[in-house]
C-alpha cells in the first residue's frame, strides 16, 4: 500500500536542530556586530572590567544571560576576542555560559533539590573565577589561534568598519555580511557538532545511561563526570537523563557531576573550540571541567542529606 514518504527521526531531528542553531548562530553574530559598532571596542573593553577579577565577574554575567547553547556562545567568544577583551573576561564567559544557565539551574533544583543546586552554582561560579584568573596570569592569548580576517570583520570587502556609528540603516548590511562570513568558517564544525551530539544521544539514550552499572557503584561520581563529556546536554536532554538516573537510584552527587561535565565539556563543544584554540588548551579545559564536576558531586554527597 502506497504511503507518504517518511524521514528517519534522527535525520529529522538533525535537520531541525541544525536549522535552529543556524539561525541562532547568525542572529547572535549579527546582534553582536551591531553592538560592537554602536558601543565601540574601547568602551566594550571598559565595560568588561579593567581588573582581572572585574573582567571575570562580568564575563560570568554575560555567560549567565547568553542563550543556553554552546553554539550561541562561540560567536560571543569571537566577538569578545575581536574587541580585545582580556583573557580573564572571555575565559570566564566560555566556561560559565553553558553551566550557569538559569533554566538549567531551575531544572536541577527540581530534580535534585535546591541545596544541591546551590552547591552546584557556588562551585561552578568559584571555579570559573579561578580558571579566568589563571588564564589572565599565563596570558591565554598566546595559546589561542589568531583570528582570520574573515573572523574579524568578514573580509576586506565587507568589513563592519571602525569609524563612527552611521545609523542602523547603513550598519545592518555590513554586520550581516560579517556574521555570514563567520558562519562560513564555522559551518562544517557546526554541522559536525550537531551530528555527533545527535548520534551519541541516539545510541546512548537516557534510559541506557541510567543503567550503566558503574554509575551506581563507589566510582559513581567520577564515572558520571567521564560519561558526561560525551553528551551535548541541553535542557531537553538533561531532564530525561537526570530523571532516569534518579529513578534508577543514582545519587544526587553523580547527577550534579554529569550535569557539569555534559554542559561544560562535551564533544560537540570541543569540535567548535578546536577552530579557535590549541589542543593543549582544550586538554586543560577538559581536565578542569572533569575536576570541577567531581568536586561538586563529592561536595553534594557530603553536605546534602537526600530527601526521604
Amino acid at each position: 500500500m502506497a504511503g507518504s514518504p517518511t524521514i528517519h527521526p534522527l535525520i529529522r531531528d538533525a535537520l531541525v536542530l541544525f536549522a535552529e542553531l543556524f539561525l541562532l548562530f547568525v542572529g547572535v553574530s549579527f546582534g553582536l556586530n551591531l553592538l560592537r559598532r554602536r558601543v565601540g571596542d574601547e568602551r566594550l573593553r571598559t565595560l568588561m572590567g579593567a581588573s582581572p577579577v572585574g573582567a571575570a565577574l562580568r564575563g560570568i554575567g554575560v555567560g549567565f544571560i547568553t542563550p543556553f547553547c554552546t553554539y550561541s556562545a562561540i560567536p560571543v567568544l569571537v566577538s569578545l576576542r575581536r574587541a580585545g577583551v582580556s583573557p580573564a573576561g572571555y575565559t570566564a564567559f566560555i566556561v560559565a555560559a553553558p553551566v550557569l544557565d538559569p533554566i538549567l539551574f531551575g531544572a536541577l533544583a527540581i530534580i535534585v533539590g535546591m541545596p544541591a543546586a546551590i552547591i552546584y552554582l557556588a562551585v561552578v561560579f568559584a571555579a570559573s573565577i579561578g580558571l579566568a584568573l589563571l588564564a589572565e596570569r599565563v596570558d591565554l592569548d598566546r595559546f589561542m589561534k589568531p583570528l582570520t580576517r574573515a573572523d574579524v570583520d568578514g573580509g576586506p570587502e565587507q568589513g563592519i568598519g571602525t569609524g563612527p556609528w552611521r545609523g542602523l540603516s547603513k550598519e545592518w548590511r555590513p554586520a550581516m555580511l560579517s556574521a555570514r562570513a563567520l558562519l562560513r568558517t564555522m559551518l562544517p564544525l557546526l554541522a559536525l557538532g550537531v551530528l555527533i551530539g545527535l548520534a551519541i544521544t541516539a545510541f546512548l539514550p537516557a534510559e541506557t545511561v541510567a543503567r550503566v552499572p558503574v554509575l551506581s557503584g563507589d566510582a559513581a561520581i567520577p564515572a558520571a563526570a567521564a560519561v558526561g563529556t560525551f553528551f551535548y546536554i541541553n535542557t531537553e536532554l538533561f531532564v530525561p537523563i537526570a530523571d532516569g538516573l534518579r529513578a534508577a537510584g543514582i545519587g544526587i552527587g553523580a547527577v550534579v557531576a554529569l550535569t557539569i561535565a555534559g554542559a561544560g565539556a562535551n564533544v560537540p563543544e570541543f569540535v567548535m573550540l578546536a577552530r579557535l584554540t590549541s589542543r593543549k588548551v582544550l586538554a586543560v579545559f577538559g581536565g578542569y571541567v572533569f575536576v570541577v564536576a567531581m568536586a561538586a558531586g563529592i561536595l553534594v554527597e557530603l553536605l546534602v542529606r537526600p530527601a526521604g
